[in-house]
């Protein structure tokens, strides 16, 4: 518990400034510790690591994505329905009293107080290519400096930046949190998508542009996240619909 209590005010520690985005983290009866967010499915803001032993639960690609479609916008709803899948009861959920509000957890609740989160968020782990898609991070981390090129699809000749409507999109994408719909996970899902396909042009861009192999590694891992963020957001909205 005293793991979770630490991965959760890690989490918490940077306020975000996206409307209605919080995580909430669970133990599972197993010991297993569990954590969700109200964005998308297998979202994780840039910057943000999952310890090892933590399971981010929208990602579990053991779980149809017709289950983990119906928990986009409720991490809570997210939690439990990891467990039902894995026959695991939840034994406790760890949020701030702001997050629980207006939330059965359905299990113990351990509020999180001011003074447990610390200044900053930083956790030693995986990054988010890595929770989302292992195996798409041990190919990218096994080639070499020279040969991240080879990664990339050929550069069109104009080598301009494309328009980077990003600010517009993410609003979309905050939007549906805005209401308190059952059925908000549908239009979030969609404006994500669309967000997503948009990331990866940018990403592309970068990684093709780049002129040193450090940056050219970032903006192809990112490339590669926001196209998985868009294949499992797409095939959601296909099942919901």
């Amino acid at each position: 518990m005293q793991v979770a209590r630490r991965v959760a005010a890690a989490l918490n520690a940077v306020e975000s400034m996206d409307f209605g985005f919080f995580w909430a983290t669970g133990v599972a009866k197993d010991g297993t510790i569990l954590v969700a967010n109200s964005y998308g499915i297998g979202y994780i803001p840039d910057g943000v690591k999952l310890p090892e032993q933590v399971k981010m639960v929208s990602a579990d690609e053991s779980i149809p994505i017709e289950e983990r479609a119906k928990w986009a916008t409720f991490p809570m709803l997210a939690l439990h329905g990891w467990a039902q899948h894995h026959d695991i009861p939840l034994r406790a959920v760890v949020a701030t009293a702001e997050q629980f509000d207006g939330f059965d957890p359905g299990a113990a609740r351990v509020i999180l107080r001011p003074d447990d989160i610390p200044e900053r968020g930083d956790m030693a782990g995986r990054s988010r290519l890595e929770v989302i898609a292992p195996s798409a991070a041990r190919q990218l981390d096994s080639v070499g400096d020279a040969m991240l090129g080879d990664l990339l699809p050929p550069a069109p000749a104009d080598t301009a930046s494309p328009a980077d409507n990003s600010m517009m999109l993410w609003f979309e994408v905050m939007k549906p949190l805005m209401s308190t719909s059952a059925d908000r996970g549908v239009p979030h899902l969609q404006a994500m998508a669309a967000y997503a396909d948009h990331a990866q042009e940018l990403a592309l861009h970068k990684a093709q542009t780049a002129v040193d192999a450090t940056a050219q590694r970032a903006a192809i891992a990112d490339w590669v996240y926001w196209q998985h963020v868009s294949v499992m957001s797409n095939d959601a909205i296909a099942v919901k619909q």
